[in-house]
């Protein structure tokens, strides 16, 4: 803090100066004490200056029937899942009191390395939402798949000590840990060295795997699934992130492990979330409205907003209505459903009555980020699977969760290949690498999308983002992969020979330069599109088929490079 705005502050403290603004008898939602009681706030600098009785301001506004309460952060969250840039998200998510963010531009570093990475961290400077890049650990994810681009200790280092790094992103590639592989290190070194923080993934790990991933210096974890889990990451030193994001819904168990005693080390997070879900539902307000019902006291769930999000990343100006943080605050006028009256950043108004009230300035997106898909030819024999027996290894979908079921199933076949079978929920899955123009492609058997008729595909296939499709018959899934190659990328739903609906992803096959409600539109029009091909709509088909590819999430993905079996981390045969 500057020392002519401290001793201004100072003086407004002692009550011999008005403050800017003084909000008068509102209810202040205290996430230090996990406590609501009735006081004047004093503003000004772009701090909280005073909390208690008898300030003046040269502004007196009355909270009688308001609340305040400080915005919320959001600890771990990928910017490309919602399909539009850094300077479009601030737009969407602003009004919903979310000032903060730690986010991992991996998805487009995965695609576009350096180059991707440096997009998102120009676009993202300057904003009014706070955007903490965490540098990606792991381009590629792993090496059961082919991705982009390379990111080595070496290649992050020019960017290590960049002003909107905050740490590094999360370390998902668990066995290079566990063998201290000399490149990760090398990582985790620099970073700490810079006195930056190192972001976890421990999907699946068990106590031992814990134990390992905190002398390595990671202190977070947003992979809990259940109770148990998030308590042992918690006994073990880690920041437990509860996520709620579109594929994976994990608020409900994971709230279960959260007390009075432990839930300084608990905070919210949504990992990834489409737009039209962030527009329908929300985000960390979302969360805040879930635990409340859930049965979290209403303080505690407002902490884990911001507190303990900003204690986790050591961001101490900020998170709590106190004097000497940051005026980073939410006016609500209900504060158990969240509803959201203003939000201000630094004292500042960025939204009012669900709108922003600043512009972004928009970073001209490079020629070479713009979408060309390189794929080998989209020819029939690419979607056959042949079998010589009718038993085979099938990826089970778990509804509103990224982890599968490895299911050994009897298959019909037609002339020795497996034909999807709608009626039986067997449908064909295929992954295309669009990258380099290799011959590496995969076709597999997925059950759970309880789609009758057509396919979808898209180019958003976490983390290595190659070209995934799944269909009821060869024909569509060619079809829609085709349609993609010629837009450069994006999202589709086709019915027999008709396009239902489609997203072009003009950047990197990731994102668009459109406006977040536009993009919200079609986001729409594919989710209706489901409906036409009777799909399961009790979660987000799309976003679940990008994670299948994700060789790093129990329990059985496809990758281009074939079926990937996580817990023994080998790729197997279709064939059981």
């Amino acid at each position: 803090m500057d020392q002519t705005v401290r001793a201004r502050l100072i003086t407004i403290a002692a009550k011999k100066e008005k403050a800017a603004v003084v909000y008068q008898n509102i209810q202040v939602i205290d996430v230090m004490t996990r406590e609501t009681y009735q006081a004047d706030v004093a503003v000004d600098s772009g701090y909280i200056v005073a909390v208690g009785e008898g300030y003046e301001g040269v502004e007196t506004i009355d909270g009688t029937g308001k609340f305040i309460a400080p915005s919320f952060i959001d600890g771990h969250v990928h910017i490309e899942s919602s399909m539009v840039t850094p300077s479009e998200y601030e737009q969407a998510i602003l009004p919903l009191g979310v000032t903060t963010i730690i986010a991992d531009p991996h998805e487009i570093a995965n695609v576009k390395g350096a180059e991707g990475l440096q997009f998102m961290l120009d676009d993202a400077e300057g904003l009014s939402l706070d955007v903490r890049m965490m540098l990606p650990s792991c381009v590629p994810a792993t090496s059961f798949e082919h991705a982009g681009a390379s990111l080595d200790a070496k290649a992050l280092e020019p960017f290590v000590n960049h002003q909107g790094v905050h740490g590094l992103g999360e370390v998902m590639d668990y066995p290079a840990v566990e063998r201290a592989d000399a490149d990760m290190l090398k990582k985790i070194e620099q970073i700490e060295a810079a006195g930056k923080l190192v972001d976890g993934h421990a999907a699946g790990l068990g106590v031992r795997e814990l134990n390992i991933y905190g002398v390595a210096g990671i202190r977070t974890d947003h992979e809990s699934v259940s109770k148990e889990e998030a308590i042992a990451r918690a006994r073990r030193g880690l920041y437990v992130e509860v996520r709620e994001g579109s594929a994976a819904r994990n608020l409900r168990e994971v709230l279960d492990a959260v007390t009075e005693s432990n839930a300084s080390r608990f905070l919210f997070c949504t990992d990834d979330k489409h737009l039209d879900d962030t527009l329908r539902e929300g985000t960390i307000d979302y969360n805040i409205r879930y635990a409340i019902r859930h049965g979290i006291k209403r303080e505690t769930a407002y902490a884990m907003a911001s507190l303990h999000a900003a204690n986790a990343y050591q961001l101490h100006d900020r998170g709590a209505i106190v004097p000497g943080r940051r005026a980073d605050y939410v006016i609500l006028s209900d504060a158990n459903q969240v509803v959201i009256d203003e939000v201000f950043v630094k004292g500042e108004s960025v939204a009012r009555n669900g709108k922003t009230t600043v512009s972004s300035e928009k970073t001209p997106v490079p020629a070479t980020l713009r979408g060309e898909l390189k794929t080998k030819p989209i020819t029939d024999r690419l979607f056959e699977l042949s079998l010589e027996e009718p038993k085979a290894h099938v990826i089970g979908i778990i509804p509103k969760s990224i982890v599968t079921e490895h299911l050994i199933l009897d298959v019909p076949l037609q002339d020795g290949k497996f034909v999807p079978v709608p009626e039986q929920d067997l449908l064909k899955i295929a992954v295309i690498e669009r990258h380099h123009a290799t011959d590496f492609s995969a076709v597999g058997i997925v059950k759970g999308f309880k789609m009758k008729r057509g396919a979808i595909a898209a180019t958003v296939a976490h983390d290595s983002h190659n070209l995934v499709i799944v269909g009821t018959s060869d024909a569509e899934m060619k079809l829609a992969a085709e349609r993609l190659v010629k837009a450069g990328g994006g999202v589709i739903a086709v019915n027999g020979t008709e396009v239902l609906a489609e997203l072009p992803l003009e950047i990197a096959g990731l994102m668009t330069s459109r406006p977040f409600q536009e993009v919200g539109d079609t986001l729409e029009a594919l989710n209706d599109a489901l409906d036409v091909l009777e799909a399961d709509r009790s979660f987000n088909p799309y976003l679940t088929m990008s994670f299948l590819c994700l060789p790093v999430i129990p329990n059985l993905k496809l990758t281009d490079s074939g079926l990937f079996d996580v817990k023994t981390f080998q790729h197997i045969s279709v064939q059981a």
